[in-house]
């Protein structure tokens, strides 16, 4: 969205903030401009909503087809901080992302949540695999490695406070979702464990996984500062 687009949307909310003060006259004349810059401009009340949302980005650990532990966090995060994600399949040289769509400072604090705890889930999977699994194939230590990754989601989403959205925040994202990517599709995940029956060792990969999540934690702020921190589950 270029500047200019931008300083038009804003004056026209900033009167639609107007059209509700209690003076009739004041209100009438507000609304009247936001309605005649919304003409002159070629902008509609879906446009102005949208305006209220905006997205940010994380790094995502596969290009396509992102594992289904991966998708768990992104959702989990998302949700907890009245965000909606998408991921956005990388190409080329362009690297693939987890796109946080929210409004106010929402995106920015899941985007970085996503980050920390991704890594500590990446960091975890990497001692375990290490650790228990080192003696497996590769396709069995890649399929253990995952539910060890569900239990350690587990555990952290007894931890993170889900937070309610407004409607209005909620209609702003559909809207922005609607403006920013009309042709948004089911992504595909991979679940290398879908239509088994578990064995008892691999049922302890998951509680393996769950002890470990229980130690993960969110302490530091988007700026470095201490902001928000996990408790105990």
């Amino acid at each position: 969205m270029s500047d200019s687009r931008k300083a038009i949307l804003e004056k026209i909310k900033k009167c639609l903030a107007l059209s509700a003060s209690s003076n009739e006259h004041e209100a009438e004349a507000a609304l009247r401009q936001a309605r005649a810059l919304m003409k002159k401009h070629s902008i509609d009340d879906q446009d102005v909503l949208a305006y209220e949302a905006s997205e940010q980005h994380a790094k995502a650990g596969a290009q396509s087809s992102p594992p289904g532990w991966e998708q768990s966090l992104a959702n989990k995060v998302s949700a907890a901080f009245g965000c909606r994600v998408i991921f956005s399949s990388g190409w080329a040289m362009s690297q693939a992302k987890w796109k946080f769509i929210g409004c106010g400072a929402s995106p920015e604090v899941a985007s970085y949540a996503f980050q920390v705890l991704h890594r500590q889930c990446k960091r975890a999977r990497a001692e375990f695999i290490a650790d228990k699994l080192k003696r497996c194939k590769l396709a069995t230590k890649t399929r253990r490695a995952d539910l060890f990754c569900q239990g350690w989601l587990h555990a952290v989403s007894g931890k993170i406070a889900a937070l309610i959205n407004s409607e209005r925040e909620e209609d702003a994202i559909e809207a922005y979702v609607a403006k920013n990517y009309p042709s948004l599709s089911d992504m595909k995940r991979r679940d290398r464990n879908a239509g088994r029956n578990l064995r008892d060792r691999e049922y302890n990969d998951i509680g393996a996984g769950y002890s470990s999540g229980k130690n993960a934690d969110l302490n530091r702020g988007v700026d470095g500062t201490e902001q928000f921190k996990l408790g105990a589950a």
